[in-house]
């Protein structure tokens, strides 16, 4: 007899068995009729590789063709990721480093792992392990393929920079995009990987010179290594677009060598200089011939991967290191020294309050306070021969008579308080003070404070006053809120000090010290202005932009932004001045004694700041050339150079001996030198011999020597802090110059001037501090 129960349950599973094998055999169906194109796909995909070929940036090049920064076909190593496989991947990467790590020391299973998490969001795409391998690596991993599965050995085209760190700053470097540049180029096509423009033109100009990326299909086997195929793929990638700029390569060798020879040498005398920066330009298109900045870089040594020592050097340089990547020409802020003297008398001359026969006597130091010291007593100049001299005392006077807001207004005229518009990121704008801008500035901070405090003083009051129980306690605690109230109204007035102008500032922006400060791109722009008679002109460095065919899409050239409102006449004046500077008795002189063309110039020491650095000196040097038909301006600055014309002015020197061709005769160049020091000496010159070198065991400061034979060396003509007495902590005049401290005037038009006697804008012969002290 047959048990129901079990018939039941043979009948049940039966069911579900053949419901199972129902299913299964439709799967079955589905895959291998409809499905199949899919998963056939899916098996060429993973069989297929599309491996990126990037398109060479386009290249940049001087304005004679000259390659600046172009491209080079590198090997390279690559490593695939293989999903699923982490085992063999960690064993690849082991593998990699044994046979890298000894040529190239910052490769290892560390630094292989982080590229690959940067990158793990396109996992079979190969990441870069290593680019520009020389052949011998490429050897040996070839010799251990076996061990590699993974490893793509392949060849690439990278940016190459054949000149190393000339013009680095101007040119920039590329670097890998990231995921902050990648959101903000979101739709432009860039992917994680992608080289961009990470600084100088190759940032600014990125559209242009990115080029568009190709792809090539290839076949890999089942551990990761390409199989080689014909009919597979290839799109060519699309080159760039080419920069033609207003560089000159030889000018630009010459400025750069002369900077790095002149740095080294201050060095060897025991200056603590590292850093500089200097511009020459075309005063009639404003275009940019040259251009340093000190400490360089080589944009080679940036190309991704990074090593870590290129990063350390010039991405994280170390406290005490000069940074590197700080193109000073555009970037950094300096006091213009002497070399603001030229603004001055521009604005004593356009005031009308200073003519050309006004005669001042400099005996060391002028005569109001804080007695600004002299770098030697010039007795009896006039405009010319203060000019040539660098005598402050006489440009303190004009900056007197003609007023801080004149010479504020001069300085606007020649756009140094502007950026000067360059086509290059990074500019920064110059610091311009006048009593107006210091009241606006500091004026708005005091009065918030004020109401702040007497907002606080009321609530306090307020509090205290409910608390009374008596009108005597009452009138009490009012007393109390009265001397308070008066404690804050001195306090109010007390800081009116950082508001107000005071006539030490006007005495110190009158000799290029105090709160000014300017780029060197601006002093140059402000220099080539005045040469070229008053036509504020855009500095430039791209002249056309040209496509891969050579067809240009894009042009550019000199465009005046302004015309300074200042008479020819003055100008004219003020050059003649300059040409001063390069003549016997200038203190330009020895530089320029035997230079077949004539030069006009200015030199400056500028007072690097406070504090530490007070006895610090910045060697600062302005220039323009031919006198009679300017062609070039140069401003250069090197950083504690002290003298300008024994630091940046030998570099301007330089060249202009190779813009009007005259190193061709090596011979002839080789042959100047110390005549010139001695013929800028002789009786008569307005000149003392040449100082000698500081001592090599003590550091430039403290005991520093004294001002050289070309350059005035200004006291510190700030006045001391608030709670010292007149006088306190400033130079005392030099006690081998005839007469004292208060012993100097001026011959105005025959009628002797006053001697801090107290004249109306004379407040700074109160004992006060300086703007920001």
């Amino acid at each position: 007899m047959v048990d129901r129960r079990l018939e039941g349950r043979y009948k049940f599973f039966k069911g579900l068995i053949i419901a199972v094998f129902a299913i299964l055999g439709l799967r079955l169906a589905a895959l291998q009729l409809l499905e199949a194109p899919v998963y056939k796909t899916k098996a060429e995909q993973n069989q297929f590789r599309f491996l990126p070929i990037r398109a060479p940036r386009g290249d940049i090049v001087d304005r004679n063709g000259k390659v600046l920064a172009g491209s080079k076909i590198v090997n390279t190593i690559s490593l695939v990721r293989q999903q699923g496989e982490v085992e063999e991947l960690e064993q690849t990467i082991k593998n990699l480093e044994a046979l890298l790590s000894d040529t190239y020391p910052e490769i290892n299973a560390a630094y292989i792992k982080k590229l690959l998490v940067e990158h793990k969001g396109r996992p079979y795409e190969p990441v870069v392990i290593k680019r520009d391998v020389s052949m011998e690596v490429v050897s040996r991993l070839e010799e251990r393929r076996q061990e590699l599965p993974g490893v793509v050995i392949g060849k690439e085209i990278v940016r190459f920079y054949p000149e190393g760190s000339l013009a680095g700053h101007i040119l920039g470097y590329v670097g890998e995009i990231s995921s902050a540049e990648l959101e903000k180029m979101r739709g432009e096509k860039y992917k994680l990987g992608d080289l961009v423009g990470k600084f100088g033109l190759e940032a600014q100009y990125e559209k242009h010179l990115r080029g568009q990326n190709g792809f090539q299909q290839v076949e890999v086997d089942v551990r990761g290594r390409p199989i080689s195929r014909k009919d597979l793929v290839t799109v060519p990638p699309e080159k760039g677009n080419r920069l033609v700029l207003t560089l000159d390569y030889e000018l630009q060798k010459t400025l750069e060598t002369s900077m790095d020879k002149t740095l080294a040498k201050l060095r060897k005398d025991g200056y603590p200089t590292k850093a500089g920066a200097a511009v020459l330009l075309d005063v009639r298109t404003g275009a940019v011939l040259a251009m340093a900045s000190r400490p360089g870089f080589d944009p080679n040594r940036l190309v991704p991967p990074v090593s870590v020592a290129a990063v350390k050097e010039y991405l994280n340089p170390p406290p005490d290191e000069e940074p590197t990547m700080v193109n000073r020409a555009i970037s950094s802020r300096y006091p213009p020294g002497s070399t603001f003297k030229p603004i001055t008398g521009m604005a004593a001359l356009e005031s009308g309050r200073v003519t050309l026969d006004d005669l001042v006597t400099c005996k060391g130091s002028y005569w109001l306070s804080p007695f600004t010291g002299c770098w030697k007593a010039h007795g009896t100049v006039d405009f010319m021969r203060a000019m040539a001299g660098s005598c402050n005392v006489y440009f303190i006077e004009a900056g007197r008579r003609a007023g801080a807001e004149m010479m504020a207004k001069v300085a606007h005229e020649f756009g140094l308080d502007e950026p000067t518009g360059i086509d290059i990121p990074g500019e920064v704008t110059g610091i311009l003070s006048s009593p107006a801008r210091k009241r606006a500035r500091y004026g708005p901070i005091r009065e918030k404070w004020y109401r702040e405090e007497r907002a606080r003083l009321e609530k306090k009051y307020e509090r205290l006053l409910a608390r009374t129980e008596s009108p005597a306690e009452r009138e009490r605690v009012l007393a109390r809120k009265r001397e308070e109230e008066q404690e804050l109204r001195a306090e109010y007035r007390r800081k009116g000090w950082n508001v107000d102008w005071h006539s030490f500032e006007t005495f110190n922006m009158a000799i290029g010290q105090g709160a000014n400060e300017f780029t060197p791109l601006a002093l140059a722009n402000y220099v080539a202005t005045l040469a070229n008679g008053g036509k504020r002109m855009r500095p430039y460095l791209v002249q056309r932009i040209e496509d891969c065919k050579g067809r240009v899409i894009a042009r550019f050239g000199p465009r005046v932004v302004h015309r300074v409102d200042i008479s020819r006449e003055t100008m004219e004046t003020v050059r003649k001045a300059m040409a001063g500077v390069t003549a016997p008795g200038g203190t330009g002189s020895w530089l320029f004694y035997n230079f077949p063309v004539k030069v006009g110039a200015k030199t400056g020491t500028a007072q690097a700041g406070r504090g530490e650095d007070k006895d610090l000196y910045h060697g600062v040097f302005i220039a323009f050339a031919p006198v009679e038909d300017p062609e070039i301006a140069f401003a250069g600055i090197i950083e504690y150079g002290y003298h300008g014309s024994e630091s940046a002015g030998p570099i301007a020197k330089d060249v202009f001996a190779e813009y009007f061709g005259l190193n061709k005769d090596k011979k002839e160049a080789a042959g100047q030198g110390d005549p010139g020091r001695e013929a800028a000496g002789e009786e008569g010159a307005g000149e003392n011999p040449p100082s000698s070198p500081p001592d090599q065991n003590q550091p430039p400061g403290g005991n520093q020597p004294s001002p050289g034979p070309s350059e005035p060396l200004p006291e510190d003509g700030e006045a001391p802090a608030a709670s010292g007495t007149p006088g306190e902590n400033q130079p005392a005049p030099d006690t081998n110059e005839p007469g004292g401290a208060q012993s100097g005037g001026a011959v105005l038009n025959g009628e002797q001037s006053p001697a801090s006697d107290g004249a109306a804008d004379a407040s700074g012969s109160e004992s006060t501090p300086a703007e920001g002290v």
